[in-house]
């Protein structure tokens, strides 16, 4: 099985203080909300549970009932390495789709001000292994996840 170690940044400015946009990633409830149940479509979330706090864990199962190559399946697993309220999160985690790991990776997670916002800058190291979406579709995912962050932040403030 082939391995290929890539890594992308990732930066996004979301009108949301840091403390606020912070909160949004620590409380499991608000994650669900831009994480989880943003943009369903064909997903359906079959499991999800976090126990935001260094050594806790973040879980999901979901099905993407789509016919293409991703239907199934997808598990995340994840550990959190290291918080700073309202400055950083590292966490390590792996991505598997019908009980096949396909990527283990390491990630850190940045809250700046940015005027009367924050610039989030996300990061990823990983090992992304065959027949897997790679550098280029995980760079995708979370252009996608920080997307709905930044929809779920507006929403909540009008």
């Amino acid at each position: 099985m082939a391995i290929t170690h890539d890594s992308f940044t990732l930066k996004k400015i979301i009108t949301a203080p840091p403390a606020r946009v912070f909160a949004a990633w620590a409380d499991p409830e608000q994650k669900r909300q831009w994480f989880v149940e943003a943009d369903s479509g064909d997903w359906q979330t079959h499991d999800y549970g976090m126990d935001f706090r260094v050594g806790g864990r973040e879980h999901g199962r979901f099905v993407l009932l789509a016919n293409t190559p991703a239907e199934g399946e997808h598990v995340n697993e994840t550990v959190f390495l290291d918080i700073v309220p309202d400055s950083r999160i590292v966490y390590a985690y792996t991505m598997a789709q019908n009980g096949r790991i396909h990527s283990a990776s390491l990630a850190t997670v940045r809250f700046t001000e940015a005027g009367t916002g924050t610039r989030v800058s996300y990061t990823e190291q990983g090992a992304f292994y065959d027949k897997g979406d790679g550098v280029n579709g995980r760079k995708g995912g979370w252009t996608s996840l920080l997307n709905a962050l930044a929809k779920y932040l507006a929403k909540e403030a009008e």
